[in-house]
């Protein structure tokens, strides 16, 4: 699959070498989401990621007997999935397409394998993870003072 034109628009490849472009790159498969499918669901195995080449998904959590809530909606060039990378990689979120979607998919498998190989690749994905968490804890503070915060 060709990420060059995501290249510059995506926060994922911020800082990344060459080289762990092109092996992300190389192992990029094109998936197309209908709209309202799930990408994956709160709690089960997270093994693989995705960046969105086009389209909206929505990041929704939901409790018991409560309608989901969405924390945050991502679309062109977001990443989608940090689980993958962190023990006990299991989702923490449900991922639900909003309009038909296209996405690059990778095999988390594969890429904790390169990792351990490559300590710079390792460290451009930790990079990566550490910045998209930063944002969606952001995002989550923001809704939270919507919802509590104080008002006149």
């Amino acid at each position: 699959m060709n990420l060059d034109q995501l290249r510059d628009k995506s926060p994922m490849f911020e800082d990344m070498a060459d080289e762990h472009f092109e092996f992300l790159a190389s192992i990029a498969k094109a998936r197309e989401a209908d709209e309202g499918e799930k990408l994956f669901r709160v709690n089960t195995p997270a093994d693989r990621f995705y960046l969105v080449v086009s389209g909206t998904v929505a990041l929704r959590i939901s409790g018991a007997g409560k309608p989901p809530v969405t924390i945050q909606t991502v679309g062109e060039g977001a990443l989608l999935g940090l689980s993958w990378q962190i023990p006990p990689y299991r989702w923490q979120w449900t991922a639900e397409t909003v309009t038909e979607t296209r996405l690059a998919e990778f095999d988390a498998n594969v890429v904790l394998s390169a990792c351990e190989i490559d300590e710079g690749l390792d460290n451009a994905m930790l990079r990566v993870i550490a910045r998209e968490s930063g944002r969606r804890l952001h995002n989550v503070r923001m809704q939270l003072l919507d919802l509590y915060g104080r008002r006149p």
